[in-house]
């Protein structure tokens, strides 16, 4: 069962952060004159930079559901890896908005790193539902929960 929940949610780590960063790289390559540096500068700062907080929050989450609902119907997982990811993203752009503004000198530059972030965090919670989704019902696919046996009569 361990190796179960490790594949869950590593998969859907590993999935989540691919999609993201092909969107962000997508994104990033319409005003791009080095696409490769994009790719491998640009889209890691904004992916483990803005959303780290986030992508650790969901990690740890992820760990907690995929235990704590591994004998349940797979919505039941879809729906707690999905509700989890949005709590991330909220405390995520939460934790920047606070850090953002209590550091800034008045120069008005804070709504605009909000506004990136609450957008890089919207890339993350699309990524993530896909994720979840194709884990959970392509990859693990729902299995039946065993059913007791009806007692025996002697």
């Amino acid at each position: 069962m361990a190796g179960r929940v490790t594949l869950e949610v590593g998969v859907t780590l590993l999935l989540t952060i691919l999609l993201a960063w092909s969107i962000f790289g997508l994104v990033a390559l319409t005003d791009s004159g080095d696409p490769v540096g994009t790719f491998l500068d640009q889209v890691p700062r904004v992916l483990f930079g803005l959303l780290g907080i986030a992508l650790v929050l969901w990690a740890i989450m992820l760990i907690i559901g995929s235990i704590a609902h591994r004998y349940r119907a797979v919505g039941w997982r879809i729906g707690t890896h999905i509700l989890s990811l949005v709590v991330a993203v909220i405390i995520n752009v939460g934790v920047l908005a606070f850090v953002t503004v209590a550091s800034s000198g008045g120069g008005g530059w804070e709504l605009l790193l909000v506004g990136i972030a609450v957008a890089a965090g919207a890339v993350l919670l699309v990524s993530g539902v896909v994720a979840v989704l194709v884990v959970e019902l392509a990859i693990l696919r729902p299995r039946t929960i065993p059913r007791s046996a009806p007692p025996v009569q002697v």
